[in-house]
């Protein structure tokens, strides 16, 4: 994940920062799976990113790059890069695939949904 924080408030004790947008949250997904440089279940994602994303954020993101062909989701449910080698896990496999669906706030105009304070 990327380790640049937008940081309102630090103190001795507390750091405060704010959490990525919708925008943000497609490109820290890529860049999860290439740093782990194997493809990762959907779980896994899930757990890296408790505390930053909700599940139903990173869906809606894993889907987007789904729909843009920048993720594939192979056979057993794990979602990698499409250059990347599919090992086959011992898991069980997924029933229902995933339906690629873009992101439609996206894809328009950005949006600036903070402006830090004039000083």
């Amino acid at each position: 994940m990327p380790r640049d924080k937008k940081i309102v408030y630090e103190d001795a004790e507390v750091i405060v920062a704010l959490a990525p947008r919708d925008e943000e949250l497609p490109d820290m997904v890529l860049e999860t799976i290439k740093e782990k440089g194997r493809p990762m279940m959907f779980i896994e994602l899930v757990k890296e990113f408790s505390g930053i994303a909700g599940e139903d954020r990173l869906r809606r993101a894993v889907n987007h790059l789904l729909a843009l062909g920048r993720l594939v989701e192979f056979p057993d449910g794990s979602l990698g890069l499409p250059g990347m080698k599919y090992v086959p896990r011992r898991t069980k496999r997924r029933r229902r695939r995933r339906m690629p669906r873009l992101m439609t706030d996206i894809v328009g105009e950005e949006k600036v949904y903070y402006r830090p304070p004039m000083q």
